[in-house]
């Protein structure tokens, strides 16, 4: 079994936690899985360059990250000397696993989904002189959300920086918790529910890379003669939605996983979860991370019989 892992924005292949029970890397690679995840070429941009310095983004399209992906991919099949490898993506990484399906079908034997989908482009054009998407904000910059965060990491009780809260753990909980950008709910995660450990999502936070090119934002990849190469494809799909995101959520998950056509298409619902909750939450290693494995095996299994 052989899998290219595709991560979400601004998040990169390397392993952030040592702990299989909250690394899908580390849980299926100690399964049995040959485990590949990609670097985005968003990995080598220093989190010090200036917007001026960010220019060259403008042309870091979709396309280019899927060619990226398609020379990852024959790399892969190379040297694992394998024609078929599962594909899998966790939100933004959801939509270029099927971008990646939909041209070179051929070439992969089933999709894992983590909570992602297709998803809409925003109207008009990246605003003039500014190439990226800064994963800090006004409020919390990124020098404050590098500092609370290795704050948890080295001591999850120390004094909060914002004095409302208990501790930073607890001060980083309401951060990823109230983030606007993800509903503001629990969106992004909710570990005031015991669904996420403070401790791990900050291990996790501190690898994401600063920036992704805003001109993504504004592209739809998926044309007619796209969605009609993936719907075509009939390859299997295993997808997980989380619901804090917003009502619609788990909707456009499960309409994405139904695109490509197959009669073999499994989606698991994870109600009151947030987004990262899938993949390194507290209950994800029984309700994610086992039942990929399962569906890995037995996708492999009948591929194998079938001569594939």
């Amino acid at each position: 079994m052989v899998m290219l892992y595709l991560p979400g924005t601004n998040m990169n292949g390397e392993i952030a936690i040592d702990n299989p029970r909250y690394s899908l890397p580390l849980y299926l690679a100690t399964h049995g899985v040959d485990f590949w995840a990609l670097d985005y070429r968003t990995h080598f941009v220093p989190a010090s360059t200036p917007s001026s310095g960010l220019a060259e983004l403008q042309t870091w399209t979709n396309e280019m990250f899927e060619a990226d992906i398609s020379a990852a991919a024959r790399f892969m099949m190379a040297t694992t000397k394998r024609d078929k490898i599962f594909l899998a993506g966790f939100s933004r990484g959801a939509l270029f696993a099927y971008l990646q399906t939909a041209a070179h079908a051929e070439h992969i034997m089933g999709l894992v989904i983590f909570d992602g989908g297709i998803g809409h482009k925003r109207q008009g054009s990246p605003p003039p002189g500014i190439y990226a998407d800064d994963v800090s904000g006004k409020h919390l910059t990124w020098n404050k959300r590098q500092a609370l965060i290795e704050l948890v990491i080295e001591n999850p009780d120390a004094p909060a920086p914002v004095p409302q809260f208990k501790s930073a753990a607890d001060n980083l909980s309401h951060v990823v918790y109230d983030s606007a950008g993800f509903g503001g709910k629990g969106g992004l995660a909710n570990p005031l529910a015991g669904l996420a450990d403070p401790s791990v999502l900050a291990r996790v936070l501190v690898r994401y890379d600063r920036y992704w090119p805003n001109v993504q934002d504004y592209e739809d990849s998926f044309t007619p003669l796209m969605a009609s190469s993936l719907k075509g494809s009939k390859i299997p799909v295993m997808a997980f939605t989380s619901t804090n995101i917003s009502h619609q959520w788990p909707e456009e998950v499960a309409r994405a996983a139904s695109s490509t056509g197959s009669s073999d298409v499994t989606i698991k619902k994870l109600d009151n979860w947030g987004h990262l909750d899938v993949i390194c939450g507290t209950k994800a290693e029984q309700q994610v991370f086992l039942p990929v494995l399962v569906w890995l095996k037995q996708h492999s299994q009948a591929a194998s019989e079938s001569g594939e």
